[in-house]
């Protein structure tokens, strides 16, 4: 077997959906599997376009986000190495709900629908995978509709800024700190606003001494002065 079957068996084998495989299956899938390389911001597929295929982040990120017609975006998510991607239209046979765009240099896996629906018939453990991430993925679009339905941008970027701080914050003896990796644009298609209320916010809760920001490093002086923030935002 030539090294990049091998290897791509290897990398089938890590994924999620397929480590229920046997040896023989996986390389019947890497057979009909194809990679794709895609280059920062590279549009994968964008909504409305025929769906043909299941397709995997074997390498880099995925952003996931609905455009309306004067260009403002919603992200819906991001889907890291491992994470499938356009589930639903692989089984519903319609076109693709969303956009997705390359967040940074990445590669793809991609899977010939009708065949993954074949593997689906005669391993109701990958079928069942499927169905977990696609219900992992309804609960987050009914936390997106209320956040969107019922807080303010100012609630809804304090939130982001705690989940931030609680994901990758670095203590220090005076505060919790972290780097701000998205610019204001794309926290504006994370909170479903537009980038002039993302600074205006966050200028005004450097101003009341809620945060510091110097350049993209954030720094949360008092953690639950910010979390109270929350309860008056909504």
């Amino acid at each position: 077997m030539p090294n990049s079957q091998s290897d791509l068996i290897a990398t089938l084998r890590r994924l999620p959906l397929f480590t229920d495989l046997s040896d023989a299956e996986l390389a019947l899938i890497a057979e009909r599997v194809t990679l794709r390389s895609y280059e920062a911001g590279a549009i994968i597929f964008s909504e409305g376009d025929a769906c043909r295929e299941l397709l995997i982040v074997k390498e880099g990120s995925v952003k996931i986000f609905k455009a309306a017609a004067n260009g403002r975006q919603q992200l819906i998510g991001v889907e890291r190495a491992g994470n499938s991607l356009a589930e639903v239209p692989v089984f519903d046979g319609d076109c693709y709900p969303a956009t997705a765009q390359a967040a940074g240099p990445a590669i793809l896996l991609r899977l010939e629908a009708e065949l993954f629906r074949g593997l689906c018939l005669h391993h109701p453990e990958v079928a069942l995978k499927v169905i977990k991430v696609l219900a992992h993925r309804l609960r987050r679009m009914g936390s997106l509709v209320e956040d969107l339905s019922f807080a303010t941008v100012r609630g809804r970027l304090i939130a982001h800024l705690l989940h931030l701080a609680d994901k990758s914050g670095r203590h220090t003896p005076q505060a919790v700190e972290f780097d701000l990796t998205e610019n204001n644009e794309e926290l504006a298609a994370r909170l479903g606003t537009v980038r002039e209320l993302v600074s205006r916010n966050l200028g005004r809760l450097h101003n009341e001494g809620l945060i510091e920001i110097n350049r993209r490093t954030v720094r949360i002086p008092n953690i639950a002065a910010l979390k109270e923030e929350t309860t008056r935002s909504r």
